[in-house]
């Protein structure tokens, strides 16, 4: 288990601070759903500064592979994963929703005691492709259809020979 990492996200930025470490994918409680295997190490760099208007903002970046269940064969899909984002720091709620109007990039509220492993693990399953899946040339349902030469005769070949041998016992 990780030790939990907390800032200031708000002094943070304006200090300029960074901070890079390991996290373990077995240790994202969230992400267990989506992954065929929890083995891994993801990279992150999180730093403080200001974007293009001034505004207090932080960079994370967000680099490894993870090991994710293929939505066709569900058999392990490496997916690499290399994260940049630019969260602005905004003070309250109400300003986060005039931020959704004004600016270009996202907008987080500012937090005295932000989780930054937290914040990680929101990036990576915000990054998520949405039905990972196997190039089709990788696949393992692919290659099956090609040792049997059709969808129907593998896919559906156990379930054709039940209802036909449900017709020849009547």
């Amino acid at each position: 288990m990780c030790e939990q990492v907390v800032i200031d996200s708000l002094d943070f930025a304006r200090n300029a601070g960074t901070l890079h470490g390991k996290i373990a994918v077995a240790d994202m409680a969230r992400l267990q759903d989506a992954l065929h295997s929890d083995e891994g190490v993801l990279e992150y760099a999180l730093s403080g500064g200001a974007n293009e208007h001034g505004k207090p903002a932080l960079r994370c970046e967000i680099t490894g592979e993870l090991r994710l269940r293929c939505q066709r064969c569900l058999g392990a899909y490496i997916h690499p994963l290399a994260v940049r984002t630019s969260l602005v720091l905004v003070e309250d709620e109400a300003q986060l929703a005039e931020s959704d109007n004004e600016m270009d990039s996202d907008a987080i509220v500012a937090d005295p005691k932000m989780d930054v492993l937290a914040l990680v693990e929101d990036e990576v399953l915000l990054a998520l492709p949405l039905a990972p899946m196997h190039p089709l040339s990788e696949c393992e349902v692919n290659r099956s259809m090609e040792r049997t030469g059709s969808a129907a005769s593998g896919t559906f070949a156990a379930l054709a020979a039940l209802k036909a041998s449900n017709k020849s016992a009547k």
